[in-house]
């Protein structure tokens, strides 16, 4: 009967510990925002308004209509900007992913925010549409604000799905 007592008490201790421990899932995608940080992208846990806000998943079980925002994740680079006093400014654009895309501009589900912006340089643009499809299929939405390029996604991929971000970023900001 002591002894049972004793396990008992010990398993009551040991729970909570186990229970505070990350899962397998939350250390792979703590890995890949480390390798992110190492790649010098910059990572923030964020919320953005869903691309497809129609969706059954934003009912209550009471039948209310909820926000349509959706929990995802980062991953930013910003760029300086350039030492020529004369040089254009970089203009802000969206680039999200939708299921009921009817533009023909950008390739597959992608279509622009709003509307695409009028002075984009034809270098960037042609590169971000041959580069739109292969980012991973859980990246929602690309943008530049202020000279911060922005890949926001859901990290349900691995390396090689960084990897992919990583280059569009980086050759995205050089353009």
């Amino acid at each position: 009967m002591e002894y049972l007592i004793v396990v008992g008490i010990l398993l009551m201790i040991v729970a909570p510990i186990m229970a505070v421990l990350p899962t397998p899932s939350q250390r792979k995608k703590m890995a890949l925002r480390k390798a992110a940080m190492s790649l010098g992208i910059n990572v923030e846990i964020t919320s953005i308004d869903d691309p497809d806000p129609l969706q059954a998943k934003y009912l209550s079980s009471s039948g209310k209509q909820l926000p349509p925002i959706l929990k995802v994740v980062a991953y930013r680079v910003q760029y300086v900007r350039p030492m020529e006093w004369n040089s254009p400014p970089r203009r802000n654009w969206v680039i999200e992913r939708r299921k009921d895309n009817e533009e023909g501009e950008l390739p597959g589900a992608w279509c622009w925010g709003s509307e695409p912006p009028p002075e984009l340089s034809s270098k960037l643009l042609s590169f971000i549409i041959l580069n739109l499809e292969s980012l991973p299929q859980d990246v929602i939405r690309v943008d530049e604000c202020s000279r911060i390029i922005s890949v926001y996604w859901q990290e349900l991929g691995d390396e090689q799905g960084l990897q992919s971000i990583h280059y569009f970023l980086e050759n995205c900001g050089k353009l």
